[in-house]
This record gives C-alpha cells, sequence and structure tokens, in this order.
C-alpha cells in the first residue's frame, strides 16, 4: 500500500496558468452534465416586458408580472432555425394592461366583438404570435403595429434565453460558481 498527498488550492491561490486550466476543467463538465437551458427557461421574468416601460405607462397600477411565465412546454432553439415557441407557459395576468402595452386604444380592445389569441402556428420552427379579431378596418395599422410589438417581444425573450446560456459558460461565471461551491483544485489547475 501506499499513501499519495496532494496539496488543494482553492480558485485565487492558483497561478493565472492554473486558473485557465481550472476554468477550462470546470467549462468542460458544464457541457457534459449541465442543464443551462432549462434555467434560462425558468426565469420567472423571462417573458415580462422592460420595468421601466411598464411602470412608466401605468405607474403604481403596475403589478408584477404581466406576463407570467409558468415554465410549461417552453421550446426554442438559438442556432440558425430560431424560434421560441412558448404559448402555453405565457399567462396575460392584466389584459387591460397587456393590450394598452401593445398599443391597441380602449376603443378598440372594449368593442364587444374584439378577442386576441396568443398561439403558436403549427408549423415547424414557428415562434408565438398573436392574432386580433373583432375590430374594424380603421384600425387594421394599429392592430399590426401591436403584432409586431408583440413578435419582437417574443424574438427579444429569445435573445435573452441565449445570453443566459451564453453567460453561465462565460470565465466570469463560471468563477463565481468555483467560489460559491468552494472548488479545490491541484496546482497544476485539474479540478479535484
Amino acid at each position: 500500500m501506499r499513501t499519495i498527498r496532494t496539496k488543494l488550492y482553492k480558485f485565487e491561490e492558483l497561478s493565472e496558468e492554473a486558473q485557465e486550466t481550472a476554468i477550462e476543467q470546470v467549462r468542460d463538465s458544464y457541457y457534459a452534465y449541465n442543464d443551462f437551458s432549462e434555467w434560462a427557461i425558468d426565469d420567472c421574468t423571462l417573458f415580462e416586458p422592460k420595468h421601466e416601460e411598464l411602470s412608466t405607462l401605468f405607474k403604481s397600477d403596475y403589478k408584477f408580472p404581466l406576463l407570467e411565465n409558468t415554465g410549461n412546454k417552453i421550446y426554442f432553439d438559438t442556432g440558425r432555425g430560431s424560434y421560441l415557441d412558448c404559448e402555453n407557459a405565457l399567462i396575460v395576468t392584466n389584459e387591460k394592461q397587456f393590450l394598452l402595452w401593445l398599443g391597441i386604444p380602449q376603443e378598440v380592445s372594449e368593442g364587444e366583438d374584439f378577442d386576441y389569441s396568443i398561439f403558436t402556428p403549427s408549423y415547424r420552427g414557428s415562434s408565438t404570435t398573436i392574432n386580433f379579431d373583432g375590430y374594424t378596418s380603421d384600425f387594421d395599422d394599429v392592430v399590426q403595429d401591436a403584432i409586431d410589438k408583440f413578435e419582437e417581444h417574443i424574438s427579444d425573450c429569445l435573445t435573452s434565453i441565449e445570453k443566459n446560456i451564453d453567460y453561465m459558460f462565460s470565465d466570469e461565471a463560471i468563477i463565481e460558481d468555483i467560489e460559491a461551491n468552494g472548488l479545490e483544485f491541484t496546482e497544476a489547475g485539474l479540478l479535484y
């Protein structure tokens, strides 16, 4: 039998070269065993429009969240065929404010036949969108602007997902994780 003794180091005690090795070791383990995409879509603020915009528009009447994220059946791709299917996860908590945020005037939204639906088209790789019914053609431009705003917002949500995932693989996030979890390394920066 033989005994091997190994000195272990905290990240900040490592040389610069060993720190780079440590970061790569942890990053490689992330690629093998991470679920950052699940974390990114589990964000309760994922669908919420910008706070500044909502608080300016509704002042003290604004209550978080306007667009709730249930996390239910969210599908996305941030690659070449990027899309975000979130119709099952997105809940409008205040329809009046939601429609005003989109730019639909009350004279339209309070019409007897007015209605809207949030849905994802059935063709592959489609992003969630919105459709309006029960308004006069006088408001076609207003409604189209609302559709464009909603679709741009969904695109921004997808960008947010992508940025959150990318951040988790960044040196900064990895160092935070190393320090928060008290990971230790050999002198060469190998994960112990």
